[in-house]
């Protein structure tokens, strides 16, 4: 009966770890573009993707690109300009 045990838990340890294996997906890169665009007026930067605003907030220019960039990483768009 231990033999048909040890075998058991072997067998079954096999399939979990062949499970998990296979459970990891590649990451697909998106085709979004992010885009960092000046206020009409003021020095403000407002972050788009695909020319859809992120929020309604504006930034100063180095903090757009930063949020743009951070995005970039995160796979939310391929490139910030």
């Amino acid at each position: 009966m231990s033999t048909m045990t040890m075998i058991y838990k072997i067998f079954t340890l096999l399939m979990l770890a062949g499970l998990a294996s296979c459970g990891t997906s590649k990451i697909i890169p998106t085709k979004d573009v992010c885009t960092v665009e000046k206020h009409y007026k003021d020095m403000m930067f407002q972050i788009k993707i695909n020319d859809e605003a992120i929020n309604k907030h504006w930034y100063l220019k180095s903090d757009a690109i930063e949020v743009a960039q951070s995005l970039a990483e995160r796979n939310k768009c391929t490139q910030w300009q």
